[in-house]
């Protein structure tokens, strides 16, 4: 009898630690399904992080793209009209696609930009009026809005490679002073006058 209880007991004791290392196997599963969900969460959020910043040097690229066509634009030859609204699109939709707490002046930076090279241009024309120059006087009157857009295309590209940061923050002031400088500067246009005709002699 007493070979039996222990042959029990010790039956016992065999299947109880048969359900321990079950126990032990299933837990050690289990904590390699969360690791593996974990680290499939990681994957998805840097691939979802990784997709908005691709997104956001999309935008920077739209408007480097935009920026493009004003260079070498020609004020006698094209209407810029289209070109300049096709700026203002791409930096709008910049704006409103970089979200960062660093970018918070970014509309300023943008408006200012786009003031400038209409400032700019505006200033070519007026230049330009009339007929008779030549190819000098045109590249010369040109050369202001070319080299403010080439300079503006360039710190575009410097974004576009940086991440949000106090110092990108800092470089946007400093470029918002310099634009709003360079409005400062540019001449006002004064709307054309009518022309006054000569009143008629008076015939005795």
């Amino acid at each position: 009898m007493e070979l039996v209880t222990g042959g029990i007991a010790i039956l016992g004791a065999i299947t109880g630690l048969s359900g321990l290392w079950i126990s032990i196997r299933a837990d050690r599963r289990a904590t390699r399904a969360d690791k593996r969900a974990a680290a499939a969460d990681q994957r998805a959020i840097r691939a979802e992080e990784e997709g908005a910043r691709a997104r956001q040097r999309e935008l920077w690229s739209d408007v480097i793209s935009a920026m493009q066509d004003v260079v070498g634009a020609n004020v006698l030859a094209q209407d810029l009209r289209p070109v300049l609204v096709r700026v203002r699109s791409s930096m709008m939709e910049l704006v409103d696609g970089v979200t960062s707490d660093h970018y918070k002046r970014l509309d300023r930076w943008m408006s200012v930009e786009h003031k400038v090279i209409n400032g700019l241009l505006e200033q070519t024309m007026v230049q330009l009026a009339g007929s008779g120059h030549t190819m000098k006087q045109i590249q010369d009157a040109h050369h202001a809005p070319n080299e403010w857009a080439a300079s503006f295309i360039n710190n575009l590209r410097v974004a576009r490679k940086l991440d949000p940061s106090p110092e990108v923050e800092a470089s946007i002031e400093d470029m918002i002073a310099a634009g709003e400088k360079a409005l400062r500067q540019l001449p006002e246009q004064k709307p054309p006058q009518p022309s006054r005709s000569k009143p008629a002699e008076r015939i005795v």
